[in-house]
């Protein structure tokens, strides 16, 4: 049976939506403001919620504790009920995620229908996931940035190494991607690849995986992976002790020989820090990291490598397009606009941005391009860093510089400092560049 939470400052109204819902054999429960709600979601786990866009006396109206829900389940269904004086706040609340919206006052077969097919979005949803993540599907390098470039010529060459590959890079900047592709192209492609995270793992799980004992030893990660790619994720988690002991069985694998394992693998490892530091402050062994790192690979974040920012939404806009009929694009605007946001989330934020973007467009019906009006509401901080100041109060002199000098600021940002491509975009010679960053006072190397 499905759980719905209802979420009004109204009791009154939680419990006649309550009513509804129990006589179609759904288990409810309420919330008046959003600290209970925050509560009852994490302990109720509900399917559905339903949501007032207006909450009295509550630390977080609808649309904040609509956005907290995503952050906590992106995938959980949320239909907002609004009066006539917020259908606007109503529509801002499906722009940012929310499923649909009722308005009051309601009737009871909207509720049972709007609710039934909610769930069954939802559920739908989850199962495709389920479906992508069991389905292997080798997805390329995207992008246009040198770094995508370079890699793209030189990643069969790494597969095709028995050479050891570690991976670092900022979450979300697609270590994983790089390291399933490493295996796709390996002599062992035709096997799932064995992964290993190792953060939050268990004394007795490490103990496991590392044993040397006879009797457990085809428990030991590296027997487990042999001739098959061993992906150790999150590898500077490894306590101490426990890295001592994978230095020693790749510095001399003699014990395997003991037992008759001849071992041969191609082993990846990826970190999200810099595992420099982690080895000056004396968390990771250098002899080991030297052992691990016979390849490196950086990973930039996905800000120092905006030339990929448009190729990697655009994969995923025809990714997640149901009707292959039509495609779909960007407009140059919208471009702009996707290249200048900052992306705190990286690459999943991108990829969760075009399959809302079709989500929200789904009345779109032939081939064209998104514009800026089609865009999901996500880049508040687009908005307001780069939104053209009111200059009416100026003169044209000044006017015209705070436009010019908001401009270059923004080509700055968009193309990361990169002159030659800058002047390209705008027409203008470097040197003459170079003399109207001087004249509008801009630093290029502070943007």
């Amino acid at each position: 049976m499905s759980k719905i939470l209802i979420i009004d400052d109204e009791k009154d109204i939680c419990f006649l939506i309550s009513e509804i819902l129990v006589d179609e054999k759904y288990i409810t429960d309420y919330a008046t403001n959003s600290r209970i709600a925050l509560n009852k979601f994490t302990k109720f786990k509900p399917d559905l919620i339903i949501l007032d866009v207006w909450l009295g006396n509550s630390e977080l109206d609808g649309i904040e504790l609509l956005k907290k829900f995503k952050e906590l389940n992106p995938l959980i269904p949320i239909i907002i009920i609004s009066g006539h004086g917020t259908v606007d706040m109503a529509v801002n609340a499906i722009k940012c995620g929310a499923y649909d919206f009722i308005e009051k006052p309601f009737n009871s077969e909207k509720i049972i229908i709007v609710s039934k097919r909610a769930i069954e979005s939802a559920n739908l949803l989850q199962e495709n996931n389920k479906l992508k993540s069991i389905t292997i599907k080798q997805i390329p390098l995207i992008g246009n940035s040198n770094f995508i470039k370079k890699l793209n010529k030189e990643i069969i060459k790494i597969a095709h190494s028995n050479s050891r590959v570690f991976i670092s890079g900022i979450v979300g900047a697609g270590k994983k991607l790089i390291s399933q592709l490493i295996h796709q192209n390996s002599i062992y492609s035709n096997l799932l690849c064995f992964i290993v995270d190792l953060k939050n793992i268990t004394e007795n799980e490490l103990a496991e995986m590392f044993s040397e004992d006879e009797i457990n030893i085809n428990q030991n990660i590296l027997v487990q992976a042999n001739n098959n790619t061993l992906i150790l994720d999150n590898i500077d988690m490894l306590p101490i002790n426990y890295q001592q002991k994978l230095l020693l069985a790749l510095e001399n694998n003699k014990l395997f020989k003991n037992y008759k394992i001849y071992l041969k693998q191609k082993i990846i490892s990826l970190s999200n820090k810099n595992i420099k530091d982690e080895i000056k402050k004396g968390n990771f062994i250098n002899n080991l990291y030297e052992r691990l790192s016979t390849i490196k690979i950086e990973i930039p974040e996905i800000n120092n490598r905006r030339e990929d920012i448009v190729p990697i939404c655009e994969y995923y806009l025809d990714y997640y397009n149901q009707n292959k009929k039509y495609k779909f694009s960007f407009s140059q605007n919208a471009k702009i606009k996707l290249e200048l946001y900052r992306w705190p989330g990286n690459i999943p934020q991108i990829i969760n941005y075009a399959q809302k973007t079709i989500i929200l467009n789904h009345e779109l019906n032939n081939n064209s391009n998104y514009e800026i009006e089609n865009l999901p509401m996500d880049m508040g901080d687009y908005e307001q860093k780069h939104k053209i100041e009111n200059s009416l109060d100026l003169s044209l002199k000044d006017a015209r510089n705070n436009f010019e000098r908001n401009y270059f600021i923004s080509q700055i940002q968009r193309f990361n400092g990169n002159i030659i491509k800058i002047s390209n975009f705008t027409g203008m010679e470097r040197t003459a560049l170079y003399r109207k960053f001087k004249s509008l006072n801009i630093n290029i190397e502070n943007n």
